[in-house]
């Protein structure tokens, strides 16, 4: 059995029989789809076999009037607000950036423009700027620029009197 605490109209009245009207009317309200359906869907086959006891608490009152579960409700809400400033905002550019390393090492370390037009053709959007900052951080690409600056043996040293072809 689980025992629900929350402060949320929108979460107790969901979980008192809202989820199970969505589900028999398509996950629309209205003729409209339920903001959010994809993670109600996810809430209702996680209870779908569990008793669950919602307790709405009224959240934002005085000190002086607060019950037990009010005052456990302020301390989760801290809580979460501790939690939340500990995540990590920045996941809609690391996805990108994940994006773009994918196609640039599927598309063959081909550069900038190859690598935008690759993932273009299979529908996936990057930015340039996400594909240049992938180029600029892969080693495989570090190694094969370097490789382009060395000159050959040919133009060097003792192998300066050979010309090309003619050494072996």
């Amino acid at each position: 059995m689980l025992y629900l605490y929350t402060d949320s109209w929108m979460v107790a009245n969901a979980l008192w029989g809202w989820l199970q009207q969505w589900e028999q009317n398509n996950w629309q309200r209205r003729g409209k789809p339920v903001s959010a359906a994809e993670l109600w869907k996810d809430i209702a086959a996680q209870i779908k076999n569990m008793v669950v006891k919602v307790h709405h608490v009224d959240a934002h009152v005085p000190k002086s009037w607060t019950t037990e579960e009010q005052q456990n409700n302020h301390l989760l809400d801290r809580a979460a607000k501790i939690e939340v400033a500990q995540i990590d905002l920045d996941w809609q550019n690391k996805s990108e950036l994940f994006l773009a390393r994918w196609a640039h090492e599927t598309s063959g370390h081909q550069g900038r423009d190859a690598t935008y037009k690759w993932a273009r053709d299979r529908g996936v959007d990057l930015t340039m700027d996400a594909i240049a900052q992938v180029i600029h951080d892969c080693e495989m690409c570090a190694i094969i620029q370097q490789a382009k600056r060395m000159k050959p043996l040919w133009e060097e040293g003792r192998w300066q009197k050979y010309k090309y072809g003619e050494a072996w």
